[in-house]
């Protein structure tokens, strides 16, 4: 039986919002449920391939547990990539192989803080705390002491098949008997593809927001429960979601105010900086009148500037025409009329006063 470990590392809460997507993703109930699954059908090998970039450590420490645990024999094939935490869940294999084009990368646990001193202390003595949690999956199965597999980590190690089998990542390499080349490809800034929080939050008001507001009667996503069998229908409107999520309810207003907040913000900045001399009822009735865009306020002033343009055009062929009465503005054929030259200069002098 196979087991698919492919996208990012996630939580079991999150899971269903990825399959609504169609985005795969890995939680640690879906990897339970497929080995209990293979537990009934009294299978007693399991293939799991992993391509995933990792992810939260939390999940992928309970997916080691659970194929760690399993009675039988499980494979690993490593196929595309196992970064991060979804490293830690390859660890879990009694054997592990590697396709030749694929790599395998360890680093130390990462988060966010925000605080004192004390807080940072106490945040970095949690880090350290999770990659001695990691160091012990590695050192059961490369054999290493906890100070050469910290310098990798530190180091952040990108293997490719040949250097992961030299280290005891990994016990065999697939295919080897074709002697394929592997790839070497490090990618530091590789993203786990990890969908961020607040994405997650906003998929879980159902997209309350623009059109989704007035159309939320006709969304139908997926619950939990019903992931594996989606035929009946579950709608959720706002009524719904405020009486039985209120704390989401609220989080998603905050959030819809935020977001708005910073739009207009926004569209002010940018109006004012369109402002020149000549245009400021433009500007005032685009920033609180119209409520235009600064796309919009930009057409509206070269709409302007153009008929002021054009006026000033006519001022200057009116204010030149008394001196075509004037004598002896004719000249000879072949040169310029002067007296039209000057009332031309003349014109302009005017008009531009």
């Amino acid at each position: 039986m196979k087991i698919s470990v492919k996208g990012p590392i996630i939580n079991d809460g999150d899971q269903w919002i990825y399959d609504w997507f169609g985005i795969p993703a890995t939680s640690p109930t879906k990897v339970s449920n497929a080995i209990n699954k293979a537990m009934l059908n009294q299978t007693t090998d399991i293939t799991v391939l992993i391509n995933s970039g990792g992810g939260s450590v939390f999940s992928a420490s309970e997916i080691y547990t659970a194929l760690k645990s399993f009675s039988g024999n499980v494979k690993v094939e490593i196929v595309g990539i196992a970064a991060s935490a979804a490293s830690v869940i390859a660890m879990a294999g009694t054997v592990v192989e590697m396709s030749p084009t694929a790599q395998l990368m360890i680093h130390n646990a990462s988060t966010s803080a925000a605080g004192d001193y004390q807080v940072m202390d106490q945040t970095s003595d949690f880090l350290q705390n999770v990659n001695k949690s990691i160091m012990n999956a590695y050192t059961a199965k490369t054999g290493k002491d906890e100070t050469y597999l910290k310098t990798m980590m530190d180091n952040e190690t990108w293997m490719t098949a040949q250097q992961a089998l030299e280290h005891g990542f990994i016990d065999k390499i697939m295919f080897e008997q074709e002697k394929s080349a592997a790839a070497n490809t490090n990618h530091s800034d590789l993203v786990n593809g990890e969908l961020p929080q607040e994405v997650l939050d906003k998929v879980r008001n159902q997209l309350l927001k623009d059109k989704s507001l007035n159309t939320m009667n006709s969304v139908t996503p997926p619950t939990p429960n019903k992931l594996e069998n989606n035929k009946e229908d579950n709608p959720m409107d706002l009524d719904k979601l405020k009486n039985e999520h209120p704390h989401l309810y609220e989080k998603v207003k905050n959030i819809g105010f935020e977001e708005g907040q910073q739009a207009e913000n926004t569209r002010i900045k940018e109006i004012e900086e369109l402002a020149t001399p000549g245009n400021e009822n433009l500007v005032q009735a685009a920033k609180f009148k119209n409520n235009s865009t600064a796309a919009e306020l930009a057409v509206a002033i070269v709409k302007a500037e153009k008929a002021k343009g054009a006026n000033f055009l006519q001022n200057v062929q009116k204010d030149a025409e008394p001196l075509n009465e004037v004598p002896g503005n004719q000249t000879v054929a072949g040169q310029e009329k002067d007296a039209d030259v000057v009332a031309s200069f003349v014109g302009i002098w005017k008009g531009g006063q």
